[in-house]
């Protein structure tokens, strides 16, 4: 599949380069964009990577549409370059865009180049440079900055420091000792205490994308006191939706034995009262999270839970996690090892975490070429006010985030 993608993507650019050798603007792709989960989407994100020459221009201004073939609408495009070649003769790039669609309904767009383009202004706002910044939108500030005090704040590590729910509450969720947002994280038997990816300081490859739609960093560098794993990490903020996503993945380049191994891990103060979640088989659970340990004990939650969340009961705010895509296959394609998969609910102090435990407590030989790789949706929302409508928020992304538009691209004239 990945094979056929690649061979499209040439015939594009092949394509591309002819039409811009006859004075064309029209990109000669067309965008099919499928929904194929029965669920209206509003405004729904995709990302879509081409090959192209590099004459397409990388600013929030850049001057390229969709054009929807059918009604005429101009659906402005975000431009990432994302790498050039080393005879600057081509150029990967990724589009991105937001697209409306009903239920099993499907569209197709064009793809035209414009010479010059009013910018466009979002919600999406970012200030800060380099690993120092804070990002915000409608519905949430993220802060990724460092703090003076104390140990591992001090780390210029480009993780999530700090995030303030807006949507009238101006919640902001904190953790008093550590950043809220920890993983991945790991142990070597050696090790008195495990370290974290906010243990980082100024990891060695670091890009920075922003645009219109989608605020984008990439981070990679050995695990912090783990030099036998590889890790990468990716931020994805995006204009106009409550969530933001996280991709990681923990390549061991060395054998190494562990005895923990952690991902999907959120800590924060004691600000939330419940907490609920849904098994895999679609039940959804709701606990008190001081009561939770009765029901974890007898059914702990599962490593593959579709979401989990904590919420505060009395003021209504909620912050969860969306689970999009878990892979633990190592590098020839088989599972790499794990003990005891699932997901922890945990209280520290006066700290409440959920995480995924990939190893749990138990030393566990990790061979070279092993790989754990997720990406997660983190999603703030409003509790429902009843039983029925608690969750809708989180159900209603999570229905629509793990199962995302199908979405195929032509070349230009193509069927």
């Amino acid at each position: 599949m990945k094979r056929a993608y690649i061979t499209l993507l040439t015939a594009i650019f092949v394509h591309f380069l002819s039409s811009l050798l006859a004075g064309q603007e029209t990109i000669p792709a067309k965008i099919v964009i499928t929904e194929t989960a029965g669920l209206a989407r509003e405004r729904e994100y995709i990302e879509i990577p081409l090959q192209l020459i590099p004459t397409v221009p990388e600013t929030p201004e850049a001057t390229v549409f969709a054009i929807d073939e059918k009604s005429g609408e101009k659906i402005f495009c975000q431009v990432i370059r994302e790498q050039d070649s080393p005879d600057k003769r081509f150029s990967f790039i990724r589009l991105v865009f937001p697209v409306s669609l009903s239920a099993h309904a499907s569209k197709t767009f064009s793809l035209k180049e414009e010479k010059s383009s009013p910018q466009r202004k979002t919600d999406l706002r970012m200030e800060g440079e380099g690993l120092e910044l804070k990002i915000e939108n409608e519905f949430y500030r993220a802060d990724l900055t460092k703090r003076p005090e104390p140990e591992p704040k001090i780390h210029a590590s480009g993780q999530l420091q700090e995030l303030l729910i807006k949507m009238g509450f101006n919640q902001l969720l904190t953790n008093a000792e550590d950043r809220i947002h920890w993983a991945p994280n790991f142990k070597r038997e050696e090790l008195e205490y495990y370290t974290t990816i906010a243990h980082w300081d100024n990891p060695r490859h670091y890009t920075l994308k922003t645009g219109n739609y989608l605020i984008r960093t990439i981070r990679q560098d050995l695990a912090p006191d783990h030099p036998e794993i590889m890790l990468t990490a990716v931020y994805k903020f995006y204009s106009g939706a409550p969530y933001f996503k996280f991709y990681s993945e923990m390549e061991f380049i060395q054998d190494l034995p562990l005895e923990l191994l952690r991902n999907d891990e959120m800590t924060m103060d004691s600000m939330f009262t419940h907490l609920a979640f849904q098994r895999p088989g679609g039940e959804i659970v709701e606990v008190g999270i001081e009561e939770r340990q009765k029901i974890l004990d007898q059914h702990p939650i599962e490593d593959d839970a579709p979401w989990v969340c904590f919420f505060n009961a009395d003021h209504g705010f909620a912050y969860g996690t969306i689970r999009l895509r878990y892979n633990n296959r190592n590098r020839v394609g088989e599972l790499s090892p794990t003990y005891l998969p699932h997901t922890q609910i945990g209280a520290w102090l006066d700290r409440r975490y959920w995480n995924r435990r990939l190893i749990h407590d138990h030393l566990t030989f990790v061979p070279e070429g092993s790989r754990y790789a997720e990406e997660n949706a983190y999603l703030v929302f409003r509790i429902g006010k009843t039983e029925t409508d608690r969750f809708e928020t989180i159900e209603y992304w999570a229905k629509r985030l793990r199962r995302p538009l199908e979405v195929r691209v032509l070349p230009g004239g193509g069927k």
